[in-house]
């Protein structure tokens, strides 16, 4: 398991307990706001602080069990921080950075009806100056109901919303199953992407046994690809990182990944993308790790340009002629991060082998490869 629920829920009651008597202490009542409305404040040095953060305000939401809302606090004086408590001091929702910025915002479906807490801070200690909150109405995608298990069919995409009523991970979080029938040795990619939350992956196997997780594939985003071991019904477990079952709007696809599959190449044509993954079973390169070979023949007589971009490895490049000797190679070539690229002058009617490997040893995870003319 990868959090333990009986710590976290231990120190989510002391952090509840601490922050609920503190707040009594210095009898602050809350200001009074509403959806719909905006609202502004101050913060200085004589309002009451938080532990770790800077001086804080409190707001008061009446509100609807099941009602979407979305919460902003926006300031141009200092990085703005949120919490969302219940009545009894329990945290619902925290956010730093989800608006526009510095700003904080906070996406939340109300559990139930009553008075909520909106808690205004800082991200760090030193806070003075104005800003605003606003209250309103959060429009969700069309997702399926509360904790109804969804079908993922290859080359689908479909969006999904983590809300009170769906099933709990054994360690807190809310989670949304989605099922997909694969045939064995199949090669496939899942994505989970999200500006609500940070995604997290849990991919089961026939039989429900854990094949593998991810948190952070692709920034906040959460990638597995991998090859299927034998035919069957496999589960993608939608959910979020950290103990909190925190709510929020995703989309899933799932996708067939392309590529070297027990060292046969894979063609690649000109203006093509491929999604591959590096992996255990593909052939292995000089430095050990696993490599993709794709085979390319020039149409023209030109210069081309061979991308290969990762968000999971270093990606490496290396361009070899019909036989397999090597004609140039690149590393950090790309636009972005470690990216490689390669550009070479191809002769029309020759064949080319293109190696996708990674720089470091022992790597392995998804990657995109694309073959261009150059302008």
């Amino acid at each position: 398991m990868r959090r333990l629920i009986v710590i976290a829920a231990v120190a989510f009651a002391l952090a509840g307990a601490w922050y609920w008597n503190s707040t009594r202490a210095a009898g602050v009542s809350g200001r009074a706001i509403r959806q719909g409305k905006q609202a502004t404040g101050t913060l200085n040095d004589q309002d009451p602080r938080l532990r770790g953060r800077g001086p804080y305000q409190m707001w008061k939401l009446n509100g609807k069990r099941g009602q979407r809302i979305v919460i902003d606090m926006a300031s141009s004086s200092f990085d703005t921080y949120l919490m969302l408590r219940t009545a009894e001091g329990i945290l619902l929702a925290r956010d730093d950075d989800g608006g526009d910025g510095n700003n904080a915002r906070i996406r939340t479906i109300l559990p139930r009806s009553g008075t909520y807490s909106i808690v205004a801070t800082s991200y760090g200690a030193a806070a003075n100056g104005d800003y605003s909150l606003t209250i309103g109405e959060w429009l969700v995608p069309d997702a399926p109901a509360a904790g109804q298990a969804q079908a993922l069919t290859m080359g689908q995409t479909r969006d999904g919303l983590l809300e009170p009523g769906d099933d709990l991970t054994g360690d807190g979080p809310y989670q949304d199953r989605w099922t997909f029938e694969l045939a064995e040795g199949a090669r496939f990619r899942v994505e989970m992407r999200s500006s609500d939350i940070d995604a997290y992956l849990i991919l089961l196997g026939p039989g429900d046994t854990t094949l593998a997780t991810n948190d952070d594939g692709s920034g906040r985003d959460a990638v597995i690809a991998m090859r299927a071991a034998r035919a069957g019904r496999y589960t993608a477990l939608a959910t979020t990182y950290g103990d909190m079952p925190v709510v929020g709007a995703y989309r899933i696809a799932l996708s067939e990944v392309t590529g070297e599959i027990g060292g046969a190449p894979v063609t690649i044509s000109l203006g093509e993308t491929k999604d591959g993954s590096l992996e255990a079973g593909d052939s292995t390169g000089s430095n050990g790790s696993p490599v993709d070979l794709f085979l390319f023949t020039a149409p023209s007589t030109r210069m081309y340009q061979i991308d290969l971009v990762s968000t999971a490895v270093d990606p490496y490049l290396t361009l070899q002629d019909a036989v397999g000797n090597m004609l140039t190679t690149d590393d950090d070539g790309g636009d972005t991060n470690l990216d490689a690229r390669i550009r070479f002058q191809m002769q029309q009617g020759q064949r080319y082998r293109i190696v996708a490997g990674t720089f470091g040893s022992g790597r392995s995870g998804p990657y995109r490869l694309s073959v261009n003319p150059v302008p």
